[in-house]
């Protein structure tokens, strides 16, 4: 409100007491000093809102807040008392979201509150769910049927996490498509059924040899040769079971622990997606304690694997990754034959999922710390405590020694060791497994006869590995021979 002030004054003389005298001219002296600091057309403002926050300029500036800044001091979602006219007002953006207050209200929105902003990513708003009680940097509160399909798969939060609780985070999920709020973990079927879809260790199409939720991958430090075929090696598990640990050898597998072995070869090693020739996948399932034995051949579409007794021989023609054409006759042993090298003591047994030769890298993690991780293996030390089978191609991490005794390991220790094939009625004969001390193995006594061996072919007599081989390995070959010369 604007006071405006004139003065006019008139003296009574000198007349009056004294006390009326001073008490006058303290009062003119008050209005002189007014009167010199304001001229007659000066207006003073109490009520000036410059930037339409709801708060008078001359009150923010006592608060210290800026009076030039809707924004400030910041307000909660009640908030109402801000003036919707004032420009400067209109324009601002005082949640942060991008729309400008004045939109926000044409939009029917809260200009005071972020319903954009979405902490974890899954598709709530923060404000919703400080509302609803819920976490906002928790990408799995609240909990959603798997028909939900609002999360923001962008969100790092969010495609980190695992919502369905299936071991598979959720961006993984999408770009399997599977649904990540539906736990769609398939168990392998642990029976030898007519055919090998119906096991259920594969998903989607099944030459594509792609592993269900339960069903694992795994490589071997050092492999059995079989001809140059590749080979994809899995282990199924039975719900809510785990391995135990027993030492540096074969790992205990509950009963019901499917283990499956795709041979193939690639038509192009240099360019794997030109596709692949599968020719058989050799089961072993454990039934009651006993590990039983199956083989499954894959028909000419490559569709479809069907359980079978026959040993046919495949002719394979593919080139290498030098681009060296090359043509195989391989040969599908019988499925009773397995047990030349499977068994011990007349018990079946697996030959490569031993602790040593699993303690290797595999997608970036060593396969026991992952399977530890996972809560799959338990009773197991600390995975460096576990010493691991040498890579028998690794000249510069592993001497000679070790690399071959790890080839002997897994392409003959199956047959030479106490039990085995070749010395079930043989007293005295050579044990070749890795662990077995030099002195002890025989190496050296039966030196002249291993040498001799491993360069016979297939063709003219027994050979190492026994069965599924046709052709030499001419690097395991020359491995062996380098060795056997070197003692």
């Amino acid at each position: 409100m604007a006071v405006h002030l004139k003065i006019r004054f008139c003296f009574l003389g000198l007349l009056g007491p004294e006390f009326y005298r001073k008490a006058l001219g303290t009062v003119f002296l008050a209005l002189l000093f007014l009167v010199s600091c304001k001229s007659d057309d000066t207006v003073i403002s109490a009520e000036n809102d410059t930037d339409g926050d709801g708060i008078y300029d001359e009150q923010e500036s006592l608060n210290g807040t800026n009076k030039g800044n809707p924004c400030d001091p910041k307000q909660n979602p009640d908030y109402t008392g801000y003036d919707s006219n004032n420009p400067i007002w209109m324009g601002a953006d005082c949640d942060v979201d991008g729309i400008t207050n004045g939109q926000e209200l044409a939009d029917n929105t809260n200009p005071y509150v972020n319903e954009k902003k979405d902490t974890d990513g899954d598709g709530v708003p923060d404000f919703e769910e400080v509302a609803n009680g819920t976490d906002s940097n928790d990408p799995c509160d609240p909990l959603q049927d798997e028909e939900y399909q609002n999360y923001n798969t962008t969100n790092t939060l969010w495609s980190s996490s695992d919502c369905d609780g299936d071991g598979i985070s959720n961006g993984d999920e999408v770009s399997s498509n599977t649904n990540p709020y539906l736990d769609e973990t398939i168990f392998a079927i642990p029976e030898f059924l007519p055919t090998l879809s119906e096991l259920r260790l594969f998903k989607g199409s099944l030459e594509d040899l792609i592993t269900n939720g339960a069903t694992y991958e795994y490589t071997l430090s050092t492999p059995l040769y079989s001809d140059y075929a590749h080979k994809l090696r899995t282990i199924s598990l039975p719900q809510d079971s785990q391995i135990i640990y027993q030492g540096e050898g074969l790992l205990e597998f509950p009963d019901n622990t499917v283990i499956s072995k795709t041979f193939y070869y690639f038509i192009d090693e240099r360019n794997p997606s030109l596709g692949k020739k599968l020719i058989e996948t050799r089961i072993l399932i454990k039934m009651n304690g006993v590990w039983e034995l199956g083989n499954y051949l894959w028909n000419e579409e490559q569709t479809e694997a069907v359980l079978s007794n026959d040993a046919p021989t495949v002719r394979v023609d593919w080139i290498d990754s030098q681009g060296v054409g090359n043509t195989v006759d391989y040969k599908v042993p019988f499925a009773i034959n397995c047990t030349q090298c499977h068994n011990v003591n007349d018990v079946s047994k697996p030959i490569g999922p031993k602790a040593r030769n699993l303690n290797t890298v595999l997608n970036g993690k060593n396969q026991l710390q992952y399977f530890i991780d996972e809560g799959l293996l338990v009773n197991a030390p600390a995975v460096s405590e576990i010493a691991g089978l040498p890579d028998w191609s690794n000249q510069s991490e592993f001497s000679l020694e070790e690399r071959a005794r790890a080839y002997m390991d897994i392409n003959c220790a199956h047959c030479h060791q106490p039990g085995g094939y070749r010395t079930s009625s043989e007293p005295n004969r050579p044990d070749f497994r890795y662990e077995t001390t030099f002195e002890n193995s025989l190496i050296y006594d039966f030196r002249a006869d291993i040498r001799d061996r491993v360069k016979t072919s297939p063709d003219f007599g027994a050979s190492m590995p026994l069965l599924g081989v046709t052709e030499l390995h001419s690097e395991g070959v020359q491995l062996i021979q380098e060795y056997i010369d070197s003692l």
